[in-house]
């Protein structure tokens, strides 16, 4: 099941599955999962405005992975056998995982101020990123996964990739639904 924990923390940036430009995704996601995919703010401020103070990290597995091929393609470089940091969470409302994030950022991404990086344990990536002023972002690409809706983007800070991958939970559409509904 996509909200089983074990699975959140195999949910990959970097996984082969059909990732496409918004443009290009089939189905086509509704207005109001667009809305939430195509969002170029920080997701991490938008769910805390709609948390009524109950937004937490919960980090299922970080640390060091060797890197592959194929993430080298993702952040468009030559060396494939580099060390990545490696991270899975999970964005908490109301005590229920809303959103499965994983992250990976290369060795030599990590200089100067960045290299903090490494050291947010149960702090959000996107609170850090969305205040450097230098800010960057590819256009997303979307995945559809068992009706869970995800998408993924390249970041640059500094000159430094970094890529990030968020899946949108049930319980996240569950609970947006039932406020509507009041």
């Amino acid at each position: 099941m996509i909200h089983d924990q074990m699975f959140q923390s195999q949910f990959l940036a970097d996984a082969p599955l059909k990732w496409r430009h918004a443009d290009q995704q089939f189905p086509r996601p509704d207005p109001f999962w667009r809305d939430w995919l195509l969002e170029t703010g920080s997701l991490t401020r938008r769910l805390k405005e709609l948390s009524q103070g109950t937004f937490r990290v919960n980090v299922l597995v970080e640390g060091w992975v060797l890197g592959t091929g194929r993430q080298a393609l993702l952040f468009g470089q030559h060396r494939s056998r580099q060390l990545l940091w490696s991270r899975h969470v999970e964005l908490c409302l109301y005590d229920k995982p809303w959103v499965a994030a994983h992250s990976l950022i290369p060795l030599s991404s990590l200089r100067g101020s960045l290299r903090q990086l490494v050291k947010l344990r149960d702090r959000p990536l996107g609170g850090f990123l969305f205040d450097q002023p230098d800010l960057k972002r590819s256009e997303p690409e979307l995945v559809c996964l068992d009706g869970c809706w995800g998408r993924r983007s390249v970041f640059s800070l500094q000159g430094n990739p970094l890529l990030v991958a968020e899946l949108f939970l049930p319980a996240m559409v569950d609970s947006l639904r039932e406020k509507t509904r009041k």
